[in-house]
């Protein structure tokens, strides 16, 4: 067994320091090397919410202008639907307030020109759908 013994004088001292010197500049270049990649997925995400944040910001005003039209059209329809309420409920006053006609009778202008008003206000609501 005495040649399986090696000596501190038999190892190759300089071999050993240039492969544990090439080790630790590898390690080093490697984690150099893995900050700069790191610091452009940084920019590249940043680069990606700030164009998704322009996105949402212009879906958000294309939102604003259908909610504030949405509401501008709801409006309209509850005044136009106030009008045609009054029209109607006087009409229907008007009509349950008249003397009914004979059976043989036509019915005079002023009845003919009120179910005239009330087609045509029908008519102008349907066509405002």
């Amino acid at each position: 067994m005495p040649g399986m013994r090696i000596g501190a004088a038999d190892v190759p001292w300089r071999a050993v320091a240039a492969v544990v010197l090439a080790g630790a500049a590898f390690g080093a270049g490697w984690t150099a090397n893995g900050w700069r990649k790191d610091a452009e997925i940084a920019e590249l995400t940043a680069a990606r919410a700030r164009a998704d944040l322009t996105t949402a910001n212009q879906a958000i005003g294309e939102l604003r202008a259908a909610s504030a039209d949405i509401r501008a059209r709801a409006d309209e329809y509850r005044g136009i639907s106030t009008q045609l309420d009054a029209a109607a409920s006087a009409i229907r006053k008007e009509l349950k307030n008249a003397k009914p006609l004979p059976a043989d009778c036509r019915p005079d202008d002023f009845r003919v020109r009120k179910l005239s008003d009330a087609v045509d206000a029908a008519k102008q609501a349907a066509a405002a759908r």
